[in-house]
């Protein structure tokens, strides 16, 4: 079977990005071929919030794969960002030496490091290094960087913490017109929703109502102290859309939930749409914001 890749995506919407995504996922999942063609005779651009999953949900199908028709532009992109072959961060011998390559780049590749807790130093030290450039490729200091480092780490360690899963993803992109980044990550785990029962948590029986008790600081931990890992998710939230006027996009299971300063969506998808992990979408603003201050939302 041979499906369309999108001409480009809406970049001012993130919901757009994973519009395309679940039509792709219908279309192969609804099918009993085993060998797909994605076509990109029209794709002109894509976003990370769309390029990542798609590897993901590649990797993950069970089913053959190709791709054709891609202009240079697109084909010199994706094998840029690796997304025909991911970077093992924990392989790398020097991974700090590695990434010093994208200190003068738009983006960091798609990179996949160990998630599980035994494993939580060689993390920290590859997304230290990951973070560093980032903060480098985006010229910023002070309460931004705070910002930014924050967000990271909050959403990696929640990742970490419910996933059950050996592997997580990170990717970034910025847009020096438009002066925002975009960091999209994921992992291939049991959903937000998977953890709450996996923990007993009780009353919790959907995946919107675990997006909305995540967001409200319940955590999957059955420890009172674990329900600080909680509120971290609501302090990103917060600290990126009514700080810095940010989007926030998080995508677990069969419902996503998305936040900007103005407004705060929920929303469970169709029986025969779901995704086997969770997916944060970060768009991060990252000019000069002297109206912002980092310990108004960590207090």
């Amino acid at each position: 079977m041979e499906i369309l890749m999108p001409k480009s995506i809406n970049d001012a919407h993130i919901g757009d990005a994973f519009n395309y995504l679940f039509r792709i996922i219908l279309r192969m999942e609804e099918s009993d071929d085993e060998d797909f063609v994605w076509n990109f005779k029209n794709t002109s651009f894509v976003t990370p919030f769309f390029i990542l999953p798609l590897m993901l949900y590649r990797d993950k199908c069970g089913k053959n794969v190709s791709c054709i028709n891609m202009s240079d532009s697109i084909r010199t992109y994706l094998d840029a960002i690796n997304f025909y072959h991911v970077i093992m961060a924990d392989e790398i011998v020097d991974f700090h030496g590695y990434m010093e390559a994208y200190s003068n780049k738009k983006y960091i590749p798609i990179i996949c490091f160990p998630s599980c807790k035994p494993k939580d130093d060689i993390k920290n030290n590859i997304l230290s290094v990951a973070e560093n450039i980032m903060v480098r490729q985006l010229g910023i200091e002070g309460e931004i960087r705070k910002a930014l480092s924050y967000m990271l780490a909050e959403t990696i360690d929640n990742i970490t913490e419910h996933s059950d899963c050996d592997k997580g993803y990170i990717f970034a992109q910025y847009y020096p017109t438009k002066k925002y980044i975009d960091i999209c990550i994921a992992d291939n785990g049991i959903s937000i929703l998977g953890s709450y029962i996996k923990a007993k948590k009780d009353g919790i029986t959907n995946d919107v109502e675990a997006l909305k008790n995540a967001g409200t600081g319940v955590s999957t931990k059955n420890l009172p102290e674990a329900e600080n890992r909680g509120y971290g998710i609501t302090t990103c939230k917060n600290m990126l859309s009514k700080g810095l006027k940010g989007k926030y996009f998080l995508l677990s299971g069969q419902a996503f939930h998305s936040m900007t300063e103005y407004e705060t969506v929920y929303v469970g998808l169709p029986d025969n749409i779901k995704w086997d992990g969770t997916i944060v979408a970060l768009r991060i603003p990252y000019s000069e914001n002297s109206n912002f201050n980092f310990y108004k939302y960590i207090g």
